[in-house]
């Protein structure tokens, strides 16, 4: 189904990729599904079909920022995978395996992120010894258990095995632990803002986090438009605080 080259170079790229991605936090937050498929899609000698299903993803993949380290479906291993099968297949069966690999990925995810916290906790213990080259070394290979089970290990399996893997994992898991995992992905997103929640002053602006609350909860606004009233409301108090502080400069100028 596949050629031996075809497997090494789509394997190498999204591992590079997620390299690329996880040790130095940047990512193609617009665009990135696009640009994987692209790349696929010249791997596989298709590009019209990585271009149509890097697309399709892409407006899937909008918005799903995993923020706070919430779990959401992987798009990118998805195009990857979808782009690869549809090439040698057809569109509609790459477009069918991508979106089941892409779901089935968030549990990988994880499970990276648990496999993850053992290195991190290494590192942890390392800095209270003031050992900062003990720290990085550990935190670098922790990165590695993601990249494996986000990148190289799942292509391998699916470009070696094939599509009935696929359905194979899919009906072969129980139910009871998909709903665990998606149950902990869903809290993940709480205890990242509540992290996030500790490093701010709430005592002297917990008013906008009533706000915000308030926009979401009971008039239905989407992340996007509180996101945006945040954004006003802290212009307001950014210029506010300006005149305060200019008044202040020119009353003691005026004292002197």
């Amino acid at each position: 189904m596949f050629t031996i080259p075809q497997i090494v170079l789509v394997i190498v790229w999204f591992t590079a990729y997620n390299w690329l991605t996880t040790a130095t936090g940047l990512s193609l937050t617009a665009g990135g599904v696009v640009f994987n498929g692209l790349v696929v899609g010249a791997i596989m000698g298709d590009i019209s079909t990585g271009f149509y299903l890097g697309g399709t993803y892409e407006l899937m993949n909008i918005g799903l920022n995993p923020l706070g380290g919430s779990t959401v479906p992987n798009y990118n291993m998805g195009v990857v995978v979808g782009v690869a099968f549809g090439a040698v297949t057809s569109l509609e069966t790459g477009m069918a395996v991508g979106i089941v690999v892409a779901t089935l990925a968030s549990t990988l995810d994880v499970l990276a992120k648990m496999c993850g916290s053992f290195f991190l906790h290494k590192a942890q213990n390392l800095l209270d010894k003031k050992d900062i080259k003990g720290a990085l070394r550990w935190i670098d290979i922790g990165l590695w258990p993601r990249i494996l089970l986000d990148a190289t290990i799942p292509l391998l399996i699916l470009f070696i095995f094939g599509s009935p893997v696929v359905e194979l994992i899919n009906n072969v898991i129980p139910a009871w632990l998909l709903s665990g995992f998606k149950n902990a992905g869903n809290m993940l997103p709480a205890i990242g803002f509540a992290i996030l929640l500790r490093s701010m002053n709430l005592k002297g602006n917990f008013q906008y986090v009533i706000i915000g609350f308030v926009l979401y909860a009971y008039l239905g606004i989407g992340a996007l438009g509180a996101a945006l009233v945040g954004i006003a409301l802290a212009m307001i108090a950014y210029y506010n605080n300006q005149k305060i502080a200019d008044i202040q400069v020119m009353g003691g100028v005026d004292d002197e």
